[in-house]
This record gives structure tokens, C-alpha cells and sequence, in this order.
């Protein structure tokens, strides 16, 4: 009984850890998903003017990144009913769909970050 209990408290510990995971302050995290206009859009401009930077685009029909983007928009305080795509991480702030207004703030945001340089 006790090396029962003892694992399901290894597993939840490492479960909670787990959910702890940090972003990386350096990366710009996209989250997309297929026959999204407003991804493609992003994807192209984020493309056309910040090639050589981190950034990290997560289809959320793929693998665990629904998850990811469910528990970051948790962190956000953005409800799972709001919540939308493209939704995009910056730093501590966070940026979703994509339009005049989103690329303004974009740009803003991007400002503390340098390119990568190879």
C-alpha cells in the first residue's frame, strides 16, 4: 500500500512540475491551426519582417500543443470561450487574432527582441 501511495505522489508531483513548464523570455511563441485566415495572415507578415527572429509556431492540431496553448491562455486569464487563433505569446503579454490593431501591438512588443544572429 505504501509503494502505491508513494507513486501516485511521484506522479502527481511530476505532473505539477510539468505544469510549471516556463516559455522561454527569448522566443515568440505562435499558436495556429489549418484554414485559419487570420494564422496565415500572421504567418506571412511575421514571415516578410521577422525572419531571422525565435519564433516558435505551434499548429495546436499536433501533438500536445492544444494543451500548451489551453494552459498558457489559463496564465492569461483568457477563458477557453474567448480564447481564439492566432494566439501568440510574448514575453509576459499575449496577442490574439490578427488584424490592424494586433500588428501595431506586434510590432510594439517586438521591439526587446534582437534578431538571431547565426
Amino acid at each position: 500500500m505504501k509503494k502505491i501511495l508513494s507513486l501516485c505522489l511521484l506522479v502527481v508531483s511530476l505532473f505539477l512540475n510539468g505544469c510549471n513548464e516556463k516559455l522561454s523570455t527569448n522566443r515568440v511563441y505562435v499558436f495556429s491551426q489549418p484554414g485559419c485566415g487570420h494564422c496565415v495572415n500572421a504567418h506571412n507578415y511575421i514571415d516578410r519582417y521577422y525572419k531571422n527572429y525565435d519564433i516558435k509556431e505551434l499548429n495546436i492540431r499536433e501533438g500536445s500543443n492544444m494543451n500548451y496553448m489551453l494552459r498558457y491562455a489559463r496564465k492569461f486569464k483568457v477563458s477557453e470561450q474567448r480564447l481564439g487563433t492566432p494566439f501568440i505569446i510574448i514575453g509576459d503579454s499575449y496577442i490574439m487574432g490578427w488584424g490592424d490593431s494586433q500588428i501595431k501591438e506586434f510590432n510594439k512588443m517586438m521591439k526587446k527582441f534582437k534578431p538571431i544572429t547565426k
